[in-house]
């Protein structure tokens, strides 16, 4: 059954990366650090698109994304709260925490953080979050779709604010979909499918509280 975002939502599209790979030009999770409760974004990034940080004040950083990994994952980590999660030796520098190293350079892509628990196909993502007390569920990889490239990222076909996560594509469509689901729910969590489908990597999204 298909939901869709309360209306207190205002959704704001992100222009192409021009020195990403196309199919992931556009994803928040490539563009769009979240560090401290705050949006970071590149100074080329926000020079050539400062209207859509309007209201936002993003802390801005002077490095820049290559097309080539791991220059395009700088701000592709997780911020737990007490440390942050990534491929450390590509981590930004706006990281002043202690870093958690993963092999995994796409480390948000790759996870579905949902309130003190999480879900992806990587053990080493899970580890470090469970180290932090966080419940986790590894799931297989595989079956999510992204245009462009062999597949993609529970991360990047889903994002989660309060007590809701939200899925592009059909949450059932996966094969570990009632184990996803009955996972979430026995933390909080309820599912909400926006669009029909398969599950679909379209690099997540960045929920940033805007002030009245």
């Amino acid at each position: 059954m298909l939901g869709s975002l309360p209306d207190e939502y205002e959704i704001r599209k992100l222009p192409p990366c021009d020195t990403l790979d196309s199919p992931v030009a556009c994803h928040a999770d490539m563009l769009i650090g979240v560090y401290c409760g705050r949006a970071v974004v590149s100074r080329p990034y926000f020079e050539k698109n400062a209207g859509i940080f309007r209201d936002i004040g993003p802390a801005v950083t002077d490095e820049a994304h290559g097309r080539k990994y791991p220059s395009d994952v700088f701000l592709n980590f997780i911020d737990t709260g007490d440390a942050v999660i990534g491929y450390a030796k590509s981590v930004s520098a706006v990281v002043k925490k202690p870093v958690i190293n993963v092999k995994q350079g796409y480390t948000r892509c790759s996870t579905l953080v949902a309130g003190k628990c999480a879900v992806s196909a990587d053990k080493g993502i899970l580890s470090a979050l469970k180290t932090l007390g966080y419940g986790t569920l590894l799931i297989r990889p595989g079956h999510i779709a992204l245009p462009g490239y062999d597949g993609g990222f529970i991360g990047g076909a889903s994002f989660c604010d309060g007590g809701t996560a939200f899925f592009f594509g059909d949450i059932n469509a996966h094969p570990d979909g009632e184990t996803i689901k009955s996972f979430l729910s026995a933390h909080g969590i309820s599912c909400v499918t926006l669009s029909d489908g398969p599950l679909t990597d379209h690099g997540g999204a960045v929920i940033i509280k805007i002030p009245e």
